[in-house]
This record gives C-alpha cells, structure tokens and sequence, in this order.
C-alpha cells in the first residue's frame, strides 16, 4: 500500500490512502533558529532513489528518514542554511538543497558542496531546481535571475538575456529541450539559445 506524505506550515501529515495521520518529525533543534514562519514548518518532501525521505525545514535543516530512522542535517553538518526551502534529486542521485539565507547545497550522499558560500553563484534566496533534457540543472536565485549548471560550470541568465524580471517563481524543463520561467511578469521560454517573452512568440504553437 503506497504512503503519502504533505507539509503544511504547522505538520508533516501522512495518508496511507483511507486516512490522514500525524508524521512527527523529532524534536531535534539547532542552535538559534531564524524560523521564517514556525519552528514546524516543513516547505518541501522528496523521495530519492534510495526511498529515503527528506523534509526541508523552516529554521531546523533536514530530516531524512529511512526505515523507521531519522537523520538530521544542519549547518553543522555542512548544510549552507538552516532555513531549507526547496530539495531536488538530479539523475546522478546528488540532491540539491536551496535555501532562503545562504543560497544553494549538493549533498551527494557523504559531503556538502556549498555553491553560494564559495562565492561561485549570487543570492541567498534559492529554489525551483529543475533538470533540463540534456542534464543542465536550473534554479532561480531571488533577484538575481536563474542559473544552469552543466555539470562543470555555472551560466547566469537575467533580464539582460531575455528574462521579463529577475525575480522566477517556477522552472519547468519540457519535452522539447526547452525550459519555462513563470515570473513576477508573465512566462518566458529558453529554446536553447535564446529566452523570449511568451506573449512576443508562442512556442506552444510550434
């Protein structure tokens, strides 16, 4: 029987198909916190290849869980933020952790990789992975655009390269191999040389 799982701002909950349960997660708290909204809030849930669980925390880091066990990731573990927002798993099996005060994570199963702190990408606000159909990697950096990671270096696109604002709230990778931006100011589209505003070109029609 299959298990599902959902984040509100206040509880994990459960639902094995009949019914909503309460998921708990431990009560472990780092020190200090910066909570955004509550010391519960879960902002994202993934499930990777391995079947691990993983909750992104408001101000408490990580929780996977595993097998009736959990595992708690912080800053101390090498985590950039403690306030995570956003998890992604690419087809390697790293996953991707963005966060909303020290900008983008790679944990790849032993270690951490912090993008931001190395001063490699700009912004501390990050979320909206996506996986392109050649493996590129994107996600949005508040006000400062979106980057595409290719596996080796890093390529930032901003209103200077076609995007309607700065500012992305979504990513989606489609069929094609083109790659949507919905924004503070319409949708755009990356066609692989190119990004256009939706409402000068309409690619869905092509």
């Amino acid at each position: 029987m299959g298990i599902s799982c959902f984040c509100t701002i206040y509880v994990v909950s459960q639902f094995d198909v009949a019914t909503f349960k309460p998921f708990g997660l431990p009560t472990s708290m780092v020190d200090e916190p910066r909570h955004m909204l509550s010391s519960k809030t879960v902002l994202d849930i993934i499930e990777d290849r391995d079947q691990t669980i993983w909750f992104a925390t408001d101000g408490n880091g990580i929780f996977r869980y595993n097998k009736g066990q959990f595992t708690h990731l912080t800053k101390e573990s090498g985590l950039t933020d403690n306030n995570a927002a956003d998890l992604f798993e690419d087809k390697h099996g790293n996953v991707w952790i963005g966060t909303f005060y020290g900008g983008v994570s790679r944990y790849d199963g032993k270690t951490f990789t912090n993008f931001t702190k190395d001063g490699v990408i700009e912004g501390v606000e990050a979320y909206n992975f996506c996986e392109d159909k050649r493996g590129n990697i994107w996600f949005s950096a508040e006000h400062h655009g979106v980057y595409r990671y290719d596996g080796t270096s890093f390529t930032k696109f901003t209103t200077v390269d076609g995007l309607t604002t700065n500012v992305v709230q979504s990513i989606l990778g489609d069929d094609k191999g083109q790659v949507w931006f919905g924004t503070w100011q319409g949708l755009c589209v990356y066609d692989g040389q190119t990004i256009v505003n939706a409402k000068d070109k309409e690619p869905w029609t092509d």
